[in-house]
C-alpha cells in the first residue's frame, strides 16, 4: 500500500480507445478491475456510469441508499474521462470509477445534509478533503449516501430521507451509520466510498451487507469538511470530537480498500491532528511470505452472547482457515478488561458527542440514565459521560492509553487477530427516531439492550484507535457473515495484506441473490 494522491496511474495496463457499445457486468466489479478494464478499452466511462445509474433506477427506490444523485454531472465528467483515456498520456488512478459519497461529507455545490434537518438545503462552498482527493484522482460522483441524523447510530433511518433497507432482504437492516454506503456498494450503485466510524459505523454495515471495509488508524485521514461538527453558519461550536472517530472505504475487495485508502491518507494542512507519516517499515506480512499464519480468534467479550447465526458463521469461518492449513487457536488478550474499554469509551463519547449535539438529545439521555439496568453498559457509561466531570474523563483516557498498550502488545504476537463484528447479525429495519427508546435486540435465547447489541464488539477497538478491515466470511442461513480483523497502529498496509490473504480462503464479496435475480 502507498499513498499517491496526486500520481497517475502506473499500472501496466496498455490505453485503447474505449469500445462505446459495451456494457460492463457489475455483478462482481470491482473498483480495480473497472480501472483496468477502461484503461483497457473494454468499455468506457460513460457505458460504466449509464449501468450504475440504470441500477440506481431499478434498486434504489426499494433500497434507499442514494438520497442525492447526481445524474447530469457525472454523465458530464464521463467525457472529460473518456478524452483522457482515449489520449494514452498517463492517468490518474481512479479516473472513470463510479464512487458514491456518505452524506456526512461535504461535497462542492452539491446538498450535504449529513440527515440533519437545519442542513436540509446547504450546499458547501468546498469539498471535504477526502473529496477532493478521489475527485483529483479522477473518480466520477454518483450521487451521496443515506445516514442516520449526525451519523449518531447503528442502524440507518434518516428524518430527512427515510430508512434505508439491506440488499440481501429488504425487511432487515443495512446498519449504520454508514449504511447507505454499504448497500451502494453491494447494489453496485458505485464502486467506491468513503465512510466515517467512531463506534462500529463502517465495519457493521459492511458485515450486515457482505461488502469489505478499512476503519483507518484514529488521524490518519483528515476529518476536514466531516458533519458533525456542524459548519460555523449552522450554530457550530468548532471540533467537539478529539478521540475515536476514524475514516475510510467501503469496497467490495481488500485490493480496492488499499486503492482508495492510498488515496485519502495524509496531512491536508488543515486537520493538524493529522501525522506525517509514510507507510510503515515493517519485515515481510505473511500475507507476502505465503507461509501458514497464526491466527487469533478472539469471541468472547466479557461474557457477550452470540447469536447462533453469528456463532455458526464464525465456526464455519474458523474451519475454512484450518483447512487451508493455518493455526486458529481460541484466545483474548489476558490483561484486555473488556469492560473496562466500553466505560472508558462511553465516557470519552458521552463528553465528546456530548458537546455537540441538540441540547434536547442530551437531556433525554441523560433523564433515562438513573433507570437504565445495570446491563446497559455502553448506554450508562455514554449517558454519564454527558455529564462531563474533568477528572473521570482524564481517568478515561488513562484507561484507553493502557488499553492500547495491552492491544498493540497483543497484537505482536499473531500474524491476524479475528473478532466478531456483532453480537447479532441484521435485525429487522425500521424508522427509529432518537427521541424514541431504543429496543431491546434478540440474541439467541436472551435479549441484550441495543447498542450491546450492535456496539459491544467494535467499540473496544473505536477506543484503541486501531485500523480494521471488517471483511465478509462467508453467507449463513442465507445472508452474510462478517469479521473483524484488527491491526497494529499505523499499520494499515500490513493489515491490508493480511486482509488480502484472509479474502482469498473466506471467498471474498457475493453480490445480493435477490438484485442478481431481478436480472440487471
Amino acid at each position: 500500500m502507498t499513498n499517491h494522491p496526486a500520481q497517475p496511474f502506473a499500472g501496466g495496463d496498455t490505453p485503447a480507445a474505449p469500445r462505446h457499445n459495451a456494457a460492463p457486468d457489475l455483478g462482481q466489479l470491482t473498483a480495480t478491475r473497472a480501472a483496468s478494464d477502461l484503461r483497457q478499452g473494454r468499455y468506457s466511462a460513460e457505458a460504466l456510469v449509464l449501468a450504475c445509474q440504470a441500477r440506481i433506477d431499478r434498486f434504489n427506490p426499494e433500497l434507499n441508499a442514494l438520497v442525492t444523485l447526481n445524474r447530469e454531472g457525472a454523465l458530464l465528467a464521463t467525457r472529460e474521462a473518456d478524452r483522457r483515456l482515449a489520449q494514452g498520456k498517463p492517468l490518474p488512478p481512479l479516473l472513470g470509477v463510479p464512487v458514491s459519497i456518505k452524506d456526512a461529507f461535504a461535497t462542492r455545490d452539491m446538498r450535504t445534509t449529513s440527515s440533519f434537518r437545519p442542513l436540509a438545503d446547504y450546499r458547501p462552498v468546498a469539498d471535504a478533503s477526502v473529496v477532493a482527493r478521489w475527485r483529483q484522482a479522477g473518480a466520477i460522483l454518483m450521487g451521496k449516501s443515506n445516514l442516520p441524523e449526525l451519523a449518531g447510530a447503528p442502524h440507518c433511518w434518516s428524518p430527512l430521507f427515510g430508512l434505508t433497507r439491506n440488499p440481501w432482504n429488504p425487511a432487515l437492516t443495512p446498519g449504520g451509520s454508514s449504511g447507505g454506503s454499504a448497500v451502494a456498494i453491494a447494489a453496485g450503485f458505485s464502486l467506491l466510498e468513503i465512510g466515517s466510524d467512531i463506534g462500529g459505523s463502517i465495519r457493521i454495515p459492511a458485515a450486515y451487507c457482505g461488502v469489505a471495509g478499512l476503519k483507518a488508524t484514529e488521524n490518519r485521514i483528515p476529518r476536514t469538511g466531516h458533519i458533525p461538527h456542524l459548519p460555523p453558519e449552522f450554530g457550530g461550536a468548532g471540533r467537539t470530537v478529539w478521540h475515536m472517530l476514524s475514516f475510510g472505504v467501503l469496497a467490495r475487495c481488500v485490493a480496492d480498500l488499499d486503492l482508495g485508502f492510498g488515496l485519502l491518507a495524509g496531512p491536508d494542512g488543515v486537520d493538524t491532528a493529522v501525522p506525517p507519516i509514510a507507510p510503515s517499515a515493517h519485515a515481510a506480512a505473511p500475507g507476502e511470505t505465503g507461509a501458514p499464519m497464526r491466527i487469533a480468534l478472539w469471541t468472547d467479550f466479557a461474557g457477550t452472547p452470540l447469536c447462533p447465526w453469528t456463532r455458526r458463521g464464525l465456526e464455519r469461518m474458523a474451519g475454512t482457515l484450518a483447512a487451508a492449513g493455518h493455526t486458529v487457536t481460541r484466545c483474548a488478550p489476558p490483561d484486555f478488561d473488556v469492560r473496562l474499554a466500553w466505560d472508558a469509551f462511553g465516557t470519552i463519547g458521552g463528553a465528546e458527542i456530548g458537546l455537540g449535539m441538540p441540547g434536547w438529545q442530551r437531556r433525554i439521555l441523560q433523564g433515562i440514565r438513573p433507570f437504565l439496568p445495570r446491563d446497559h453498559t455502553l448506554t450508562r457509561a455514554f449517558a454519564r459521560g454527558m455529564d462531563f466531570k474533568l477528572r473521570r474523563y482524564n481517568e478515561a483516557l488513562n484507561q484507553r492509553e493502557a488499553l492500547i498498550q495491552s492491544l498493540e502488545a497483543f497484537l505482536g504476537h499473531w500474524d491476524a487477530v479475528l473478532c466478531p463484528v456483532a453480537p447479532t447479525g441484521p435485525y429487522p429495519g425500521e424508522p427509529m427516531p432518537a427521541s424514541r427508546k431504543p429496543p431491546r435486540l434478540a440474541v439467541g435465547e436472551t435479549s441484550l439492550p441495543y447498542l450491546e447489541a450492535t456496539l459491544a464488539m467494535t467499540t473496544p477497538f473505536s477506543l484503541t484507535g486501531s485500523p480494521v478491515v471488517a471483511l465478509p466470511a462467508g453467507i449463513e442461513d442465507g445472508l452474510p457473515v462478517g469479521v473483524q480483523i484488527i491491526g497494529r497502529r499505523w499499520q494499515e498496509d500490513r493489515l491490508l495484506k493480511v486482509a488480502g490473504r484472509l479474502e482469498k480462503v473466506l471467498g471474498g464479496f457475493a453480490p445480493p441473490p435477490a438484485l442478481c435475480r431481478r436480472n440487471l
